[in-house]
């Protein structure tokens, strides 16, 4: 059960949800190494070939991939220290399964990254020299920094943009983790992205579900009484939903609709199914939005994740 939790959270930054702390392979904060000095590579397959990484050139990488590039250089380095943890976490999960491995694939370490080689044009070539600067600037502005609890590396996860407040993960994941307890972020609602309205034929989106869940039988005279909600978390977002008598998560119902999140309210307007979703992402952990927006009103990076993660400490891993 151990092992098939383990590559849950490494294939997938969505379903990461086990909470215990691994420390094999970078054992002592007092080693006297720095991350690079460390024995591992990482390979970045692409067109048939493998490349070796310099570990900060991959950092680089995937925090252009995670965080748009025009964000304040602040929460630019809120989301480097983020992914260097999230890297090493993995890393120490990979080693836990297999302590003699010491090559890694970009693939397996589960984040999202962009080639330098690529940058140009992932941003344009009007903005790459800006954004290139950027991102070195945040990536090696925090060098070696990680984030604690406890002296062990955090599960760092991120969402786009939250509703007003951030999740438990012991509500929406059924995991209690100390350091992923929900805090305001109300910069959040002045996002662009913050709220999306969608309106269906109620026919169409019966079809929609029953593709989903062919079981379940739902017509449009009674849809309103036989889709419902049935669970919302301490923060509105929805848990439970009712499918004609099936039971399903609102994390299952939002992603079979695409809807942004499960954060939702469904109602009757003028015949049709209107849908209102607020926030990106599922909740938990440092709103991307949220730390942009105390990145502009002059908070630091080590303020902005001491916040989105309470309880722990932003510190060089040595």
């Amino acid at each position: 059960m151990k092992k098939v939790i383990t590559k849950m959270l490494i294939t997938g930054f969505a379903v990461l949800l086990f909470p215990f702390f691994c420390t094999l392979l970078f054992s002592s904060r007092n080693s006297g190494h720095t991350i690079a000095d460390f024995d591992f590579k990482i390979l970045y397959q692409s067109n048939g070939a493998e490349e070796e990484l310099d570990f900060n050139k991959y950092l680089m990488g995937v925090v252009a991939a995670n965080m748009p590039a025009g964000y304040e250089v602040e929460a630019l380095k809120a989301q480097a220290v983020i992914a260097r943890t999230y890297i090493l976490y993995n890393l120490s999960l990979l080693s836990e399964e297999d302590n003699l491995k010491k090559s890694f694939t970009t693939s397996e370490l589960g984040l999202s990254y962009v080639d330098l080689a690529d940058m140009e044009q992932y941003w344009g070539s009007e903005d790459y020299l800006t954004y290139f600067s950027k991102i070195e600037n945040a990536v090696y502005g925090t060098e070696d920094e990680v984030i604690l609890y406890d002296d062990a590396f955090i599960l760092p996860v991120f969402f786009d943009t939250g509703t007003g407040f951030t999740r438990n993960a012991s509500e929406a994941w059924g995991v209690t983790i100390p350091y992923l307890i929900s805090v305001a972020s109300k910069q959040d609602v002045t996002s662009t992205n913050y709220i999306k309205i969608t309106e269906y034929a109620v026919a169409d989106l019966i079809a929609t579900l029953t593709q989903s869940y062919p079981d379940i039988k739902l017509t449009e005279d009674t849809f309103f009484k036989d889709v419902t909600v049935m669970e919302r978390d301490s923060t509105n977002y929805v848990t439970k939903m009712n499918l004609g008598g099936r039971t399903v998560s609102g994390e299952e119902f939002a992603k079979v609709l695409k809807l942004n999140s499960n954060h939702f309210y469904i109602e009757d307007y003028e015949g049709k199914a209107r849908i209102i979703c607020t926030g990106v992402g599922h909740g938990v952990g440092l709103s991307q939005f949220g730390s942009n927006a105390m990145a502009a009103e002059g908070s630091t990076y080590n303020e902005i994740l001491t916040y989105y993660y309470p309880g722990t400490e932003v510190t060089k891993w040595k």
